[in-house]
């Protein structure tokens, strides 16, 4: 129904004028006490006065909306049982996905590099970076003995991205943090929020990538003898590559 990141101001007005239609549609439907359009559109204000990152705001109203309709479409199937306790507001509903959406990557290792940048940007810069150091060398050694040439130029690709995204060029950080700051420090609130979707969504095109990496290579190793110990690793790192990807909501973003 909606997408995973809004990187122009024309694509969150059209979702957030999408969200506004499915509110006045199942209002009309249910109850306009339960999908209460003034309340979100209180909300959104309040995003916008907070400086809140809106990516992470419809996220969170996109996910209260759909958990919303289903529990009033299943007691609207169960009328006829014992009237259920009372359901939790919406706002109740979104401030919850958000808290649960932040404690799955503040699991991970932050890296701090500006009291501006998003939360879950600096949060995904320390998960790539530790997957790059822990992970990522070792997966090399798996896959270059294998002899394919596409996949050797797909790893090299790879690495430059990586380079980009987490490796130093000179001093602290990494290009890709160097370009953030660079936007951050012009104090453009919406130039911020841009770079921050730009930002995630390089992240997530490069985890992604190498998910599809590991996929060939496991998908050449299977069923033959002299891999059953490489496959096993190669797995087990997919398998640490796919909670990484499903923890920062990136399964929907391809750059293959």
């Amino acid at each position: 129904m909606f997408k995973r990141t809004y990187g122009s101001h024309k694509d969150i007005d059209r979702a957030i004028e999408k969200l506004k239609n499915l509110y006045r549609k199942y209002a009309d439907q249910y109850s306009s006490r339960i999908f209460n359009l003034e309340g979100f559109e209180n909300r959104y204000r309040n995003a916008l006065k907070n400086k809140v990152n809106l990516n992470a705001f419809l996220h969170a109203e996109i996910l209260a909306f759909e958990e919303l309709k289903r529990r009033v479409e299943q007691k609207v199937a169960m009328k006829n049982k014992p009237e259920a306790p009372a359901e939790p507001s919406y706002s109740e509903i979104a401030d919850r996905i958000i808290e649960e959406n932040l404690a799955r990557v503040r699991k991970y290792s932050g890296i701090d590099f500006h009291p501006d940048a998003e939360e879950e940007a600096t949060f995904l810069l320390g998960a790539v970076t530790d997957f790059y150091y822990s992970v990522w060398g070792n997966t090399v050694k798996l896959l270059r003995p294998l002899g394919i040439r596409s996949m050797d130029d797909f790893i090299q690709k790879l690495e430059n991205d990586f380079s980009y995204y987490v490796v130093p060029l000179r001093g602290q950080y990494s290009r890709a943090v160097e370009d953030y700051l660079l936007v951050l420090s012009r104090k453009q609130p919406r130039d911020n929020e841009k770079a921050a979707v730009n930002f995630i969504k390089y992240g997530g095109i490069l985890l992604n990538n190498c998910r599809k990496l590991f996929i060939d290579g496991l998908n050449f190793m299977s069923g033959k003898k002299e891999y059953v110990s490489h496959y096993k690793e190669l797995d087990g790192y997919r398998g640490q590559l796919e909670r990484l990807i499903e923890d920062f909501r990136l399964s929907d973003i391809r750059g293959y």
